[in-house]
């Protein structure tokens, strides 16, 4: 039965109900019969239905079960004197009761009984006893819910209620199918999907949470142009089992007709709404003949179902404003959309408030408390996951703690185990995951802070198992820390600015805290803090060891945003932390390394270069060698222009990674980030041979949210754009792009805007224009940004068309034969190749550049031929010489031809 036509029923029932007068007791009796599994004794009314004074109305034989029935009215004011009374004199007569039902025959005043009953059981006579009281509507409902289809009920009901054997007939014509709601929108691609679907097999389920819209899409393709014979319609309590559809009967003006051969002998759609027990879709698909289907809505995920899409944000604003309401303003759309997105029911019962006088101001303000919104029978909250308590109060209970509907994937497989994961999964109450994450739905979340089923208790245990896994996670060598930092990151922060210190939850903060947002995280001096755990003579704990090494890389960032000079200052202090750690008790091998590595990392930071390699080749020659260390020797070589060194040590950690060692994820991509790529011979060793193996590693990454990924990506794009463009756009297709307005860390968003900047020159047209117009803004979005990104800005403006604007950024910087190579180009497009002629000689006459110089060239011959130089082909002939093989030279050999004589 539709929902609609369920009320409408009940509504009826209440007064009906309320009508019955001196009967009703007799009426309840033989209610009870039919409701209850234990037989009950009605002496308290006489041959002629009517009560008798005194004695107790009801009883089972062995006295465990009471029930008291009342016409009188008033029977729910204040205090409720009457249940009162009959309470008292139930435990008089019958001390050994266990249960006691109170049923009246006026509706039910919830807060009034709600209070009443919580008092009653309070009273140590009632220790161990159970209260039910039911109004005349929960009797309606209890009727329409178990009694509906239950003729023997329903004939002897109906002595007293004359309406039932109306409602009988109109709920078995309902049976034969409900429409769509009154105010339903159709969906035109949920139902050429589901047609798509019961193409392939006869029976399909469709899932999601409550309120998805599951019965409403059911019922609207059951209605629409797909030609049955007959629809059917059965509700969830209906339905056992395949079998027990050859026993369920179809009623029509008295005739019965079995369902089951109804699918077999006809076209006909059976919809089974929301079955209270398990779906075997293959049992339901044999009972189907030819043109018949089966669709199961349910809110249980299984193989192959179709999980209803929520409502796209046109579809959604369209709801909201259905007449008579007023159109919801743009503000308080967009609170909502962020609140319970596309959930039709909660878009429905905000429409439904507004129409009946509520202003769409009260409405933002209730998308605190979202799970408060109700329809006439229960809070939204309870609707979509009052039946999964016993299962998911553990799995819940995370998102509530955390206060975000996104939680690392990791901790919640360490604190509610696989399988409360699959738990939320398989009720269809999650969206699109990550990787790295348990996203739920936004409308779920947003129930949580309606629902009392979380305990302080619940919350500080969760609390004390975040600091253990980010233990754990630490002495990992993979991202299980970075990313359980990033997803609890604002409840991390709470803790700390609440005073809990744990140096797991600094760690973790400063993992992922840039040292110019925030002071609250301020760790304590590390030198000092190392001082005093040396003069403990106690071994240091594993997470205690790595806090005093973050806390003093993360204070010399932050300092060096302030000021170098500072920093300096600082970094040649910090070197005493190095000789405190090194006298530590109880060290292992690979903390003796790390010592090493970051203490050859400070000399770096003072310009101590020659001291540095002595340091990183001493770890690894050690008996535990870093691939981290392996890194920084990369960056010592370059600066020497060392390169075949270079090349061979990046070779091999890649190599390394790729046979399966465990390099760790950002050591990985931090070495294909920093091979000296401009060599072209390190091109023809690496970057070619192992491109799958970069591609997989940045993508992969890259999905998991990891924002190193983007600037590993930048390094090697202005590479790939100019050799393999397919190769560029093909990883740009598939990696997500992060939302710019959500990155803090200006070195992730200029080398996105470099990334672009790179993509949009494999680009023609519109894309292009788009490309590079999003790459400015990040450019410009930039706090600090260092010089080379702010060349690669002034790059993009004369790319764009903009070579004055262009011009002042490139003098500003300092002089290199870069920044002469770009002010010739951007002189050349404002009309002045003298000019330019003069700053691309002095480019090439730099060393510096000559990995570029056939690009220098190609320059210098547009340069001649805007002054009318008859031997300007020189220069591009030149251009070809120098290029390197592959796509550029190829590009440039047929720019060549072009000037050629025939």
């Amino acid at each position: 039965m539709n929902p609609h036509s369920r009320r409408l029923i009940v509504q009826r029932l209440t007064i009906a109900i309320g009508a019955i007068g001196p009967e009703f007791e007799a009426f309840g009796g033989t209610f009870l019969d039919f409701v209850l599994t234990t037989p009950l004794d009605h002496s308290g009314i006489n041959s002629g239905d009517l009560p008798i004074s005194r004695v107790l109305d009801s009883t089972s034989d062995d006295g465990t079960i009471v029930a008291q029935y009342s016409a009188e009215g008033g029977y729910f004011t204040k205090g409720m004197p009457k249940a009162l009374g009959d309470i008292d004199k139930t435990l008089k007569r019958r001390p050994g009761v266990k249960r006691i039902l109170l049923l009246a025959n006026e509706p039910r005043k919830p807060i009034i009984a709600d209070n009443f009953k919580r008092d009653m059981l309070k009273r140590p006579d009632m220790n161990g006893r159970q209260l039910g009281i039911l109004g005349s509507d929960q009797i309606a409902r209890v009727i329409v819910r178990k009694l509906l289809f239950n003729d023997a009920a329903l004939e002897a009901l109906a002595i007293y209620l004359p309406d039932l054997a109306d409602i009988r007939d109109q709920a078995a014509r309902d049976r034969l199918f409900p429409g769509p709601s009154q105010g339903h929108r159709p969906r035109a691609d949920i139902d050429a999907e589901i047609a798509r679907r019961l193409a392939l097999s006869p029976c399909l389920l469709v899932s999601g949470i409550g309120g998805s819209g599951k019965s409403a899409a059911a019922a609207a393709y059951g209605e629409g142009p797909s030609g049955y014979d007959l629809t059917i319609w059965l509700d969830g309590d209906e339905f056992k089992n395949a079998a027990g559809l050859l026993a369920t009967p179809l009623v029509r003006g008295g005739d019965k007709r079995n369902i089951a051969s109804m699918l077999r002998s006809g076209r006909c759609l059976l919809v089974i709404d929301d079955p209270a027990t398990p779906i075997v879709p293959s049992e339901l698909a044999a009972l189907c003949g030819a043109g018949s289907h089966v669709i199961v809505t349910t809110r249980d995920r299984q193989a192959d179902d179709y999980l209803l899409p929520d409502l796209a944000m046109g579809e959604a604003r369209a709801l909201l404003d259905t007449a008579p309401a007023p159109a919801c303003p743009d503000d308080v759309f967009a609170t909502i959309w962020i609140t319970v997105g596309g959930h039709p029911l909660s878009l429905a019962l905000m429409n439904a408030a507004v129409r009946a006088g509520a202003p769409w101001t009260d409405i933002a303000l209730d998308c605190d408390a979202v799970g408060q919104l109700s329809d006439s029978t229960q809070p939204l909250a309870d609707r979509l996951l009052a039946r999964y308590r016993t299962v998911l109060t553990d799995a819940l209970s995370v998102f509530e703690w955390i206060g975000q509907p996104e939680c690392d994937i990791g901790f919640l497989r360490y604190a509610i185990k696989p399988a409360g994961i699959r738990n939320l999964r398989d009720r269809a109450l999650t969206a699109a995951d990550l990787p790295s994450a348990v996203r739920l739905h936004d409308v779920i979340f947003a129930s949580l802070s309606s629902l009392a089923w979380w305990t302080d208790y619940r919350r500080a245990a969760l609390t004390t198992m975040l600091a253990a896994y980010l233990e754990t996670a630490a002495a990992a060598n993979d991202l299980s820390l970075w990313a359980a930092s990033m997803s609890f990151r604002e409840r991390l922060r709470s803790l700390v600015d609440a005073g809990d210190r744990r140096p797991a939850f600094l760690l973790a903060l400063l993992n992922v805290t840039q040292p110019d947002a925030s002071a609250s995280i301020l760790p304590d001096d590390p030198v000092k803090s190392a001082a005093a755990h040396v003069a403990s003579e106690r071994p240091i704990s594993s997470i205690d060891f790595s806090l005093l090494i973050e806390s003093f890389e993360w204070l010399y960032r932050q300092k060096k945003a302030v000021s170098g000079d500072e920093a300096q200052i600082y970094a040649e202090a910090g070197l005493a932390l190095f000789d405190h750690l090194e006298t530590l008790v109880g060290l292992t091998p690979r903390q003796r390394s790390e010592i090493g590595h970051h203490r050859g990392k400070a000399l770096q930071w003072l310009q101590r270069h020659a001291e540095a390699r002595v340091v990183f080749e001493a770890v690894m020659s050690s008996d535990h060698p870093l691939w981290a260390t392996g890194v920084q020797l990369i960056r010592s070589y370059k600066v020497e222009r060392a390169y075949p060194e270079a090349t061979t040590l990046g070779l091999s950690i890649v190599e390394a990674a790729e046979g399966g060692e465990h390099v760790s994820p950002s050591v990985l991509l931090a070495t294909i980030q920093d091979m000296p790529w401009q060599i072209e011979a390190t091109r023809k060793a690496v970057l070619w041979p192992r491109s799958d193996f970069i591609e997989r590693t940045i993508i992969n990454l890259a999905k998991a949210g990891y924002v190193q990924a983007y600037k590993t990506l930048a390094s090697v794009a202005r590479f790939w754009s100019a050799e393999a463009p397919e190769l560029l756009a093909r990883v740009l297709s598939t990696i997500p792009l992060p939302d710019s307005d959500q990155i803090e860390d200006d070195e992730v968003r200029t080398s996105l805007a470099d990334l672009l900047l790179e993509f949009s020159l494999t680009q023609a047209g519109a894309d292009a224009a788009h490309t590079r117009e999003t790459a400015l803004s990040l450019f410009e979005a930039a706090r600090n940004p260092k010089a080379f990104h702010t060349q690669r800005k002034a790059e993009l403006l004369i790319t764009m068309g903009r070579p004055a604007i262009a011009e002042p950024v490139l003098r500003g910087l300092p002089h290199s034969c870069w920044v002469d190579r770009l002010l010739a180009r951007a002189l050349l497009d404002q009309g002045e190749p003298r000019k330019a002629l003069v700053l691309i000689d002095a480019a090439l006459a730099d060393p510096k550049g000559e990995s570029r110089f056939h690009e220098f060239h190609e320059l210098r011959h547009g340069i001649r031929m805007a002054l009318d130089d008859p031997n300007a082909i020189d220069s591009l002939k030149e251009a070809v010489r120098l290029s390197p093989e592959g796509a550029q030279r190829e590009r440039l050999v047929s720019k060549l031809s072009i000037f050629l004589p025939n």
